[in-house]
């Protein structure tokens, strides 16, 4: 039990409301079986957060001597882009349709809209989302905003962010915490959009390790450490879709002291995640799949 909990953890955005709420209940024995196919529900726009505060310069770290990335040899424009599946114990309980860029300044933009499916009280719900991450050329983060608009209203919500070098001040409605951030590499986890953007930390040369970050806010002296992952290459598998679509893809497991997933990706594009199976979870806990690509998920297959 705790093991799934420890996934569940480091999956969700740690924002509370009807959407945390939801999902942990769309994981129980009462799941959804279906998920809505109809367009996303048209939100607002976010509006333009305001300027981030100048980057405070950061020591050098003379443990880091990996060479810095040359912004001349970086693809700019769209990374990626494409629409995910989210399972849990089989079945589907969100999507999030997602755009990853690279402007010309180096900046790196996730933008996304889902929908989470879910029960309350044995009656199907659903609530929507948008979310905008920015982060810099070093991929550390910029600004964060989240819109989350609740079943007829209800649990509706905004969140929003801004980064300096050690530090983030969250905005959530009207309530005010900070966010303390580490001057090693580390992943901030929005919704389930975010972790695409392990297609841009992971590095077949060698295994990374990565802090984690959720929007969860300061939570005093006694606060547990901020927990770490490994991400590291395990080789070339193929992913075998039930519909014959095939493709060849990079297998990474992220891994930590309580659970483990295994990641994939063909470059840049972002194709999936789930968690490792085991005597307990078989088929695993949790599934994030390219919908647009393997509608119906997929399953691994050792490259020939």
């Amino acid at each position: 039990m705790r093991r799934r909990l420890a996934i569940l953890g480091i999956v969700l955005l740690g924002i509370g409301g009807v959407s945390a709420i939801g999902l942990w209940w769309a994981l129980g024995p009462g799941a959804s079986q279906q998920i809505s196919t109809t367009d996303l529900p048209s939100l607002p726009e976010l509006p333009a957060p305001p300027s981030p505060p100048a980057p405070e310069p950061a020591s050098p770290d003379p443990e880091d001597s990996r060479p810095a990335e040359s912004s001349a040899a970086l693809k700019v424009g769209v990374l990626d882009q494409g629409k995910l599946t989210v399972e849990g114990r089989g079945q589907p309980f969100a999507t999030e349709e997602y755009s990853l860029k690279r402007l010309e300044s180096g900046e790196i933009v996730l933008e996304s809209r889902g929908t989470l499916t879910f029960k309350i009280a044995f009656i199907n719900a659903q609530a929507t989302f948008m979310q905008v991450m920015r982060f810099n050329s070093e991929k550390r983060p910029l600004s964060y905003q989240l819109a989350l608009h609740g079943p007829v209203g209800i649990g509706n919500r905004k969140v929003s962010a801004l980064f300096r070098a050690t530090e983030g001040v969250l905005h959530d409605g009207e309530k005010e915490s900070t966010i303390q951030l580490p001057k090693e590499p580390f992943l901030l986890l929005g919704m389930f959009s975010s972790y695409t953007l392990l297609t841009l930390w992971a590095e077949p040369a060698e295994p990374l390790t990565l802090k984690v970050i959720t929007l969860r806010g300061e939570r005093g002296a006694g606060a547990p450490p901020t927990p770490e992952v490994t991400l590291e290459r395990l080789g070339i598998v193929r992913l075998q879709g039930p519909e014959s679509t095939s493709t060849e893809a990079e297998e990474y497991l992220l891994q930590s002291e309580r659970f483990s997933l295994k990641f994939y990706r063909d470059g840049e594009r972002f194709l999936g995640m789930r968690s490792v199976a085991t005597e307990k979870d078989p088929e695993g806990i949790f599934f994030i799949y390219r919908s647009d690509l393997f509608p119906k998920g997929f399953t691994v297959l050792q490259a020939p």
